[in-house]
This record gives structure tokens, C-alpha cells and sequence, in this order.
């Protein structure tokens, strides 16, 4: 087949690099933003570098020559992992359908794009889900939930702490000038590089020849402050080595690194491949390993389900004022349904169901693919949709009604005609990219019935926290966006929601337009995110969990 020989010559290119130098260079600018031409031909950086990491680590043969920047290889490494990805993708326009483009869509969200969350809200999910379940993985497993985020934490500190060292030379006042020099078009780099003390020369060249070097460390280095015995059942669990392994080939599958991101390189030493992905693979690997106990199985699905409706109604809260919001949690309107969660303020009514279900990987065949994407969206938007368009009928009759709680108590009488705005939002646990964002591709309603907000929990909170933080009237910022949004539905397109959410808080004149162009195709890029990133960054918005350990922040070590 023609995909198997263009994976045959991109694995023969990768294989001539010594294992260390090659993840090295790819696991640093994962971590890092890369200004370089040939790295940005890459569409996907951080699922690509990892593919061709993989390609490395489990080929049959590995060489021995270092892999050093610049090199004249990375543009043909960026177009031969291109061509190996278009390979499934429609090749003539004119035979694209509906179904293809649905599936193109969710085949690009699930093998072109991480976990789009910040690592709090990952450490967060961690102690929620699994802390009432403690007791069983301590058994199986040595260690308990505290152990497995403070390591995470611990792992993250070293190489923030090396990171700090070795960079140490770039704060000088020697380089400082020598940047000036160049970006002033006053010197070239040699003839201003030869300007530099040795001292200096020395460690910008050290820098350059492993600028991996601070994603690298030992066992050893976590003893110092964490049990020797839980370190090494954690390292044993989230670690891969070097080892071939013909089954690792193909860009569409999942990823050896999403459960084991770490890679264990010769002598004893360690190098994070993707620092972030670590919670994500925890969760992932405690979840995996509770679900096949028949006894606690049930117990974690329901528990991970109100786990997910308590973080929406925490969140919730925390943007409606107390004094003037009223919140029904768990509520009936219609006897033996019960709803999520209900908030009335000054005359709007918002209707919020949570949906936990998974989103599983998309086959690469298509008509397989939609089976499974229209089973997984009925149960988790489809199905969250009908059940606020229950309580949404009630909005839209004149006559008053009752919420009751789950035993018949009447909680509060609504009297339609003083509700003038009604809101639906649906809130998941697993993220559905473009088939969330643009609703009218897999949502079944009646034209006459507006679309829903449908939201990834982490972009909820993150939008939100965002709001507060950025306009004087969060509450009704947010109001205005639900009513904008719902108009957008079957012309925009956009992987994430936050991409949408960015627009809106930097330019709501722009937002306002953009929701009465009916015909035009509305684009939102994902470089519109940097506003959220800017303030984490800044340290504006703040989340319950830490993401480094608590003395960090107590000496201020910043």
C-alpha cells in the first residue's frame, strides 16, 4: 500500500538519529513556542513531534547520529508526516459529503489535537474523581492521590528550577547587549557573538548543543522529597523505553505517550516527552484500572457524573450574584425526570444539563466512523439537549408551574410571562471539537427551536474566570453571549469553543456582527486563544488546584 511505504521512508529517516538527541529536540519545542520555518510546515505540532518520537523510540533500528538545529531534514520531516495525514482525507472536493466533512472533523479533534485544558484543572479532576475510591488504589497500587499529584508537581518543579539555571546567562547584561547588537541590524551574530565574555559564550553554546537538558532527571532527584518505593511504581507505570515495536506506525492510533509520557533513556535517566500530559494520563490509567473492577465500576461512572454536576453549579455560582440568582440542583418539573440544575435571575431562566459520557476514537472508515460519533453525541449532547428542551416547553406555555424537588416539595412557582430570556447550555465532560461548536451538524431539533450552548467543562470554567476578570458585569457579558452565540450555529467553523469565546471578550462589537452575518462562514482561529494563555500566565485567573508544590509558593521561589 502507498501509506505504508511513506511510513516506511519516514521511519528510515527518523531511525538514523540517536533517541536521545532526536526526543530531546522535539520534546523541547513542544514545551517551547518554535519561531523556525520548517517547524511551523508542521500542522500539529504537538501530536506530530510526538509521532515522530514514536517513530524513533520503537523502530527496530536506531542509529547513532545526533540530531542538531539547524538541519536542513526538519522540512522534509514536516512534509513526509503531511502526507502521511492527508492520506485518509477526501482528495477531490467535489466528493465530499456531509458525512465525510463530519468525519474529517472528528478525526482531526481527536488525532491532531491534545487535551486543550490547563494542568490545574487536570490535577483538579484527579482528586474529585478518584478520592472517594482511595482506598483500593493504594492496594493495588502503593500510593495514594496526594502521592500522585505532589509528583507530578515535583517533577514539574526540577525542571522549572533547571530551566531558571540554565538560562541564567540570557539576564546579563553582556547578552542582553549582545541581542541588541543583532536585532538592531548593528552587528551580525559572529562578530557580536565574539563581543560576549567566555564565561557567557560557554553557556549559551552548552544551551544550544541540549537545550533539552532541563526536561531531563532521575530518580534520585525526586527521592530527596518523595518515598523512594512510591517514585519507582510510578515511573514503572508511566514510562516507555526504547524498545522496537513494529505496532507503532501509524500517525491514527493512540498513542504509546498518552498513558506513558515519559521516556526512560540509558543510564538511569529520564526525559518528559510532554509534561502536561502526565495528570491526563494518570487520570486516564486510575480510571482504566477502577472500570475493570465489576464492584466499583458502577459506583465511579455515577460518581464521576455528580462530580461533573457539582463543578458546573460551583461554577455557576461563582458568576451569579447570590443576592439576586436562584439555583435548583436536581430539580422535577415533570414527575420521574429529573433535570440538573436550574438558575432564575432577574427574569432569565438558564437550563444546564451535564453530560459525562465518553467521545471514543474515531474508526478511519467513514460510514463506521458516524455510527460511533452519532451514538456517542446522542448520548451526551443530543440527549442533554431534549432533556432542557423538556423544561423549556414550560418556559414557553403561559401557565405557572412548579419545581419540586426529588420528593414532591414545591421549591418555587414559575409564572412564564416574568421570564423573558431562556437559556439552554449543555455541558460535557469529554471534549467534541467542530461537532460542538457548530451544532447543526449532528443536532436533531425543529427550526423553530434555538440552538443550545454546548461547552467542554475546563473552556466553561476557563471562559468564565475570564469574564469576571476582564468587564465590570460578568453575569450579563455572559447573557449577552449565550443570546449572540445561538445564532451562529450551521455557518461557522471553529475546533474549539474557547477560539469563539476569545472573540467575544476581545471584541463584542465584532461578536455582534458576526452573529447577524447568516451568510457568511464565520472562521475563528486558534491563535485568538492567546488571551487566556496571556492571563494564566499573568497569573489573573486562578484555579482551586496548584500546579507546583505548596513551598514553591510559600518562599516564593518565583
Amino acid at each position: 500500500m502507498e501509506i505504508e511505504k511513506k511510513i516506511d521512508e519516514l521511519q528510515a529517516l527518523v531511525s538514523k538519529y540517536d533517541t536521545e538527541s532526536f526526543t530531546g529536540f522535539f520534546a523541547y519545542f513542544i514545551k517551547r513556542r518554535p519561531n523556525d520555518f520548517d517547524l511551523n510546515k508542521f500542522k500539529s505540532k504537538l501530536k506530530d513531534f510526538l509521532y515522530l518520537i514514536a517513530l524513533n523510540v520503537f523502530s527496530e533500528i536506531r542509529g547513532t547520529t545526533k540530531f542538531e538545529h539547524p538541519t536542513d531534514k526538519l522540512g522534509i520531516l514536516a512534509d513526509k508526516v503531511n502526507e502521511i495525514k492527508d492520506y485518509y482525507k477526501v482528495k477531490e472536493f467535489k466528493n465530499y459529503t456531509k458525512e465525510s466533512v463530519i468525519h474529517e472533523m472528528a478525526f482531526r479533534n481527536h488525532f491532531d489535537n491534545g487535551i486543550l485544558s490547563y494542568v490545574e484543572q487536570d490535577l483538579e479532576k484527579i482528586r474529585t474523581v478518584f478520592t472517594p475510591f482511595e482506598d483500593e488504589i493504594i492496594q493495588d497500587f502503593g500510593f495514594d492521590i496526594n502521592f500522585l499529584i505532589e509528583i507530578y508537581k515535583e517533577i514539574e518543579l526540577i525542571s522549572l528550577i533547571r530551566f531558571k539555571y540554565v538560562m541564567r546567562f540570557s539576564f546579563t547584561k553582556e547578552f542582553i547587549e549582545f541581542n541588541q547588537r543583532i536585532f538592531s541590524y548593528k552587528m551580525n551574530f559572529s562578530e557580536s557573538f565574539d563581543l560576549l565574555p567566555p564565561k557567557i559564550q560557554d553557556a549559551f553554546l552548552s544551551f544550544q548543543s541540549k537545550t533539552y537538558a532541563y526536561l531531563m532527571f532521575t530518580a534520585e532527584d525526586l527521592y530527596h522529597r518523595l518515598s523512594k518505593d512510591k517514585v519507582d511504581k510510578f515511573l514503572e507505570l508511566f514510562t516507555c523505553e526504547p524498545t522496537p515495536n513494529p505496532e507503532i506506525r501509524y500517525y491514527a492510533t493512540e498513542s504509546p505517550f498518552d498513558l506513558a509520557p515519559i521516556l526512560k533513556l540509558s543510564e538511569g535517566s529520564y526525559l518528559n516527552l510532554y509534561q502536561k500530559q502526565i495528570p491526563i494520563a494518570i487520570y486516564k490509567k486510575m480510571y482504566e484500572h477502577l472500570s475493570k473492577d465489576k464492584r466499583i465500576n458502577d459506583k465511579l461512572r455515577k460518581h464521576r457524573e455528580k462530580s461533573l454536576e457539582w463543578r458546573v453549579t460551583e461554577i455557576f455560582k461563582s458568576l451569579f450574584p447570590s443576592n439576586s440568582t436562584f439555583f435548583y440542583e436536581n430539580y422535577f418539573v415533570k414527575d420521574n425526570f429529573e433535570q440538573d440544575l436550574l438558575i432564575l435571575y432577574k427574569g432569565n431562566a438558564i437550563i444546564v444539563e451535564t453530560k459525562a459520557s465518553k467521545l471514543r476514537e474515531p474508526f478511519r472508515n467513514i460510514q463506521k466512523a458516524i455510527i460511533r460519533l452519532k451514538d456517542d453525541f446522542k448520548d451526551a449532547i443530543q440527549y442533554g439537549f431534549d432533556q432542557c428542551k423538556r423544561v423549556e416547553d414550560y418556559f414557553f406555555d403561559t401557565e405557572p408551574f412548579d419545581v419540586k424537588n426529588e420528593k414532591g416539595k414545591v421549591l418555587y412557582t414559575v409564572n412564564p410571562n416574568k421570564i423573558h430570556s431562556i437559556y439552554s447550555v449543555v455541558v460535557t465532560l469529554e471534549r467534541f471539537g467542530s461537532l460542538q461548536t457548530d451544532l447543526s451538524l449532528m443536532l436533531d431539533k425543529s427550526k423553530d427551536i434555538d440552538y443550545p450552548w454546548s461547552v467542554y467543562i475546563d473552556d466553561l470554567e476557563t471562559f468564565l474566570l475570564t469574564l469576571k476578570h476582564t468587564t465590570n458585569n460578568p453575569t450579563g457579558k455572559f447573557l449577552d453571549f449565550l443570546k449572540l452565540r445561538r445564532e451562529m450555529h450551521g455557518h461557522l467553523y471553529a475546533i474549539d469553543e474557547l477560539d469563539i469565546c476569545a472573540v467575544y471578550i476581545q471584541n463584542p462589537t465584532k461578536f455582534t456582527q458576526y452573529s447577524k452575518k447568516k451568510d457568511s462562514l464565520l472562521r475563528f482561529s486558534p491563535h485568538e486563544q492567546a488571551i487566556f494563555d496571556q492571563l494564566y500566565f499573568d497569573e489573573k485567573i486562578h484555579f482551586k488546584e496548584k500546579s507546583l508544590p505548596d513551598d514553591y509558593y510559600k518562599f516564593d521561589l518565583k
